[in-house]
């Protein structure tokens, strides 16, 4: 029989629309994993630290600074040394990664949404058997009309 009043019609039609939007939207998000460019795990910042020796500047508050990688490896973050002259290589490869990263999160929401909608969609379709064989109008077709 299908969806038979208007309300529910367009309803349905309403969540329709919303489930092509986030298709939509998710075919945009998946654009960069198709990428080959490489990508570094973790967030760059400067590091300023003392060495310890007695006499260096740096025990009159000149602290010695560093750009260095943070990451997260088996539970424990770990820091890397960016190698001079590749600050802004590193930069771009871990602004890659943070924005996969992003992506793959929305798309983890998006997908809920979309199994949001598809259930209220097929309870809105959903029909029930009807018993003894015979459908609504007692002729006993049980095919789809």
């Amino acid at each position: 029989m299908g969806i038979q009043s208007k309300a529910a019609r367009e309803k349905f039609s309403r969540l329709r629309q919303s489930l092509l939007q986030l298709v939509n939207e998710v075919k945009g998000l998946v654009e960069p994993f198709f990428s080959d460019w490489p990508v570094v795990k973790g967030s760059v910042y400067e590091l300023k630290r003392k060495c310890g020796k007695p006499g260096c500047k740096c025990a009159q508050g000149k602290l010695h600074a560093r750009m260095v990688v943070s990451a997260s490896e088996r539970g424990k973050t770990r820091l890397r040394a960016v190698p001079r002259g590749f600050l802004v290589d590193t930069q771009q490869r871990v602004r890659r990664y943070q924005e996969l990263r992003r992506a793959r999160a929305r798309v983890v929401e998006i997908h809920r949404q979309m199994l949001k909608v598809m259930d209220e969609m097929e309870a809105m379709r959903r029909e029930e058997l009807p018993r003894r064989g015979k459908d609504r109008n007692g002729s006993g077709d049980l095919r789809a009309k």
